[in-house]
């Protein structure tokens, strides 16, 4: 390793320069220096990590750097602005132009799906909703998490969330990536999984990433190790052969039943986004309010647009209320659920609904009293199996034709 510098050599230009920079805290009960008389400097396309224990001012550090703070004295520039001495406003539109975070705890929003997650910070941009589904999905599938777009963060294990959190700090292309403790809710396989993301990110788009952790063995993937103590920097040290954590991922042994925790939460989470979960029961009543708005229409079109008998073509209100029936449920399905309804759910939306509504209709007319069906009667009685046959099949086609139809106008946004 190299000795102790303020800025490696051959480095392009600063995107980060602290001056001096120092932050007190007025407790109340006396005075706090979080940070005292810092001199930093971060070029372009550098991976730094900054450690420290607990009280040694790198969360202060990281709060500055982020633009959520302003120092007390000194000066911080950032991508050549002087953000040190901006208003609170300013330094939001910096920060939401120039840097993407990372949290240790996700902070993803728990009812929305890893997509809409991503897009987030392109709606505070105000970007249109197709390009800023364009750009979230380009994000998480750079992040390998092309198959789990519509997935919410309850059915994604501890390492995809974390990779959503870098998709949406992506998905602005920011120069900048602060990474607040990433790893510290995953386990060794999952935060390595991590690091390597995040050092092939570095290393093949050039974005400048300081990381926070107070754990050696993260740091060391870092090119760069700032180390804090007491708010000062004590060591800056340029690690020439950072750890290759792609590297250490492949050496690690295969997950046993024991402790391969990733493979399970994966296997499940695929399970439980199949299955999608229970379906709302609100479901239902739309779709049999979709099914009288359109036999409504139905008989508005047959009998007033067209001036035909109702009896003659009442084949076009039942097919009309189908259309509507299923329109209806699709979209509410989709409202409640906050993402498309799975095959599964539609699968039990079409069943459930035939056997509450349309299977008691069809048992009536089956064994409806002999004085209603008239001369029908004896036919009836003597092939009543038959007839409960047909009925069955009317039944099951019902149900077909409602999952295709719940299919067809499934959103898918």
């Amino acid at each position: 390793m190299a000795a102790a510098v303020s800025l490696p050599a051959g480095a392009r230009e600063p995107l980060i320069e602290l001056s001096h920079v120092s932050k007190d805290y007025d407790t109340g009960g006396g005075m706090v220096r979080a940070m005292r008389d810092v001199n930093l400097t971060i070029a372009h396309g550098e991976f730094v990590a900054i450690v420290g224990t607990s009280g040694s001012g790198k969360s202060t550090m990281m709060n500055i750097l982020g633009c959520l703070d302003r120092p007390t004295r000194g000066s911080y520039t950032l991508a050549g602005i002087d953000v040190g001495s901006r208003a609170g406003d300013s330094r939001a539109i910096v920060r939401n132009r120039v840097i993407g975070f990372i949290f240790q705890g996700f902070n993803l929003l728990p009812r929305t799906t890893a997509l809409e997650n991503c897009e987030l910070p392109l709606q505070y941009r105000g970007v249109g909703g197709r390009a800023r589904k364009k750009r979230a999905e380009a994000a998480l599938s750079a992040v390998g998490l092309g198959d789990r777009m519509d997935h919410k963060p309850n059915q994604l294990s501890g390492g995809q969330q974390q990779r959503v959190a870098i998709a949406r700090a992506l998905v602005t292309d920011p120069p900048l990536l602060l990474a607040d403790e990433p790893t510290g809710n995953l386990d060794t396989r999952t935060s390595l999984e991590v690091l390597a993301l995040l050092q092939r990110l570095n290393r093949d788009r050039g974005i400048t990433i300081v990381l926070v952790t107070h754990e050696r063995d993260i740091a060391a993937c870092a090119s760069r190790v700032v180390t804090m103590r007491d708010g000062r920097i004590v060591t800056d040290v340029v690690q020439d052969r950072p750890l290759d954590a792609a590297a250490e991922l492949a050496a690690l042994p295969p997950p046993d039943n024991g402790g391969g925790a990733t493979q399970g939460e994966d296997e499940s989470a695929t399970s439980k986004a199949r299955v999608g979960g229970r379906v709302p029961f609100g479901v239902f009543g739309m779709m049999w309010l979709g099914n009288l708005v359109g036999m409504i229409a139905g008989a508005l079109y047959v009998g007033l647009a067209m001036g035909l008998p109702l009896a003659k073509f009442a084949w076009v209100c039942a097919a009309t209320a189908e259309v509507f029936k299923a329109f209806f449920g699709a979209r509410w399905a989709r409202r409640r659920l906050g993402h498309p309804a799975t095959s599964d759910q539609r699968v039990r939306m079409s069943l459930s609904y035939s056997l509450v509504v349309t299977a008691p209709i069809l048992v009536g007319l089956t064994f409806l009293p002999a004085k209603m069906l008239g001369p029908l009667t004896e036919a009836v009685a003597r092939r009543t199996p038959v007839v409960v046959g047909v009925a069955a099949l009317v039944l099951a086609c019902l149900v077909l034709l409602r999952y295709l139809l719940l299919t067809l106008f499934n959103p898918r946004k």
